[in-house]
């Protein structure tokens, strides 16, 4: 079945890259993990959770996506009569109004006023829970800025500024969120303060290299290890520390010297009562993907599940690594690079990993046939339409004939219009998930 791949054209890549995306879908994964049953609540995981005596259910909603999670409660819920009216926080591009939930939209990638109010009303309605209740959080990736509590003394507008330093220095996000939590009331386990003394099931859809529970969405239910002196070092690192607002600044000084606490750590008694669960992630969506193809009889592979750093040397480093693949082969691929803002231009690590391979593929590999797909799993990638780049060994010549200098262009971070040049966009819309980013590269 491997002659096919010689047949394979890049609308066949991106039907794969859709098998991905719906398996990662709330709709495909919630009701393995929860259950009712004549008003039991029943969470399932490596360890069975039945509850039968509770006073009320409090299910919230937040991230990207969030929608399809609590439409998909609603459904597996139905019949249960303890569940109180839902809270849904969602980035204004995936919205859409759920029953029985009241239902908010938020900024992102940067936080905003709407999502600072949604925050308020979150923490009153968590405040009013007690012993008796149960919450079930529905967590998804993109919770972190949608969630906007900012630390006593620092402004939203301060908050909004550490986070565009953050989103441009090149950080990844372990080290991002390292810095949220300690800017934030309600992150790294803070949240847990105000729900506590209620149960907590978080049920998650991780967006993070790795699945490391603390840097989802922040950690909003999981301690946090990190500490104010490990921040000050990460803004240092990567030479914003002189750039950051004072109110941040003196905030991270007295952390530093003790004169205010910590976030939560580990063996705080507010984690006694929350139980963390990823529902799904990165790896299920490529694994999702790699099963489709051994069903069809298709030569592939998993070549990384680690694609991380800067775009142009995760792309270099990918094209690099497949100089011994002869057989036609598709080769699949998961991460989350980041990228360094140099320019004015409009675009996203997608779009900029895509056009960098063809690029290397281009200097390395002339005579190799191939196409690669860089695509987020949220279907937007950076502060555009597009979700990604899928491009091939004709991409090059495309960029000449248009008189495109490919090089400037990516140096100007403006991948967005190249690909729109020469129609090789990824555009699907919201996909109601988000598990970071997937690549597939067809080598024939």
């Amino acid at each position: 079945m491997n002659s096919l791949l010689t047949t394979f054209n890049k609308k066949d890549i991106l039907k794969l890259f859709l098998i991905g995306l719906e398996s990662t879908k709330p709709k495909n994964t919630l009701h393995k993990y929860i259950d009712f049953y004549n008003n039991s609540l029943i969470i399932k995981n490596k360890k069975k959770f039945v509850y039968k005596s509770f006073r009320h259910i409090l299910p919230i909603a937040v991230g990207k996506a969030s929608v399809q999670m609590a439409e998909s409660f609603n459904k597996i819920a139905k019949n249960c009569k303890k569940i109180t009216s839902g809270i849904l926080i969602v980035n204004k591009e995936n919205f859409r109004k759920i029953d029985n939930f009241k239902c908010f939209t938020s900024g992102h990638p940067l936080p905003n006023k709407q999502g600072m109010d949604a925050t308020s009303y979150l923490v009153n309605e968590l405040i009013k829970t007690n012993k008796n209740d149960i919450i079930v959080l529905m967590l998804s990736g993109g919770g972190s800025a949608m969630l906007p509590f900012p630390a006593h003394g620092i402004s939203l507008k301060e908050k909004v500024n550490m986070n565009q330093l953050l989103l441009e220095c090149g950080a990844n996000i372990g080290e991002i969120n390292a810095v949220r939590k300690h800017i934030s009331q309600i992150k790294g386990g803070n949240f847990l303060k105000y729900a506590s003394p209620s149960l907590v099931h978080t049920l998650i859809i991780s967006d993070v290299v790795g699945d490391n529970l603390s840097s989802i969405a922040s950690g909003l239910t999981v301690p946090d290890q990190t500490t104010f002196q490990e921040v000050i070092k990460i803004c240092k690192k990567y030479k914003i520390y002189n750039k950051i607002p004072k109110s941040v600044k003196d905030h991270f000084i007295k952390g530093d010297d003790k004169l205010i606490p910590e976030t939560p750590k580990k063996e705080d008694k507010i984690f006694k009562k929350a139980y963390n669960f990823i529902i799904s992630s990165n790896s299920t969506s490529v694994m999702a993907i790699k099963k489709f193809l051994d069903q069809k009889e298709i030569l592939s592979e998993i070549s990384s599940l680690r694609i991380i750093g800067e775009v142009k040397r995760a792309a270099r480093k990918l094209v690099k690594s497949i100089n011994k693949k002869q057989k036609p082969v598709i080769l699949l691929f998961g991460g989350e690079t980041t990228v360094k803002i140099r320019g004015k231009g409009v675009g996203g690590r997608n779009q900029e990993f895509a056009l960098y391979v063809a690029l290397y593929m281009n200097r390395y590999y002339p005579n190799k046939r191939f196409i690669f797909l860089s695509g987020g799993t949220d279907g937007r990638d950076g502060p555009t339409d597009s979700a990604g780049g899928i491009v091939d060994e004709t991409t090059i010549s495309k960029c000449e004939e248009k008189n495109i200098d490919l090089l400037k262009e990516l140096e100007n971070n403006n991948s967005y219009y190249v690909l729109k040049m020469i129609n090789s966009h990824i555009l699907i819309g919201g996909t109601d998930t988000n598990v970071a980013d997937i690549q597939i590269l067809l080598l024939r």
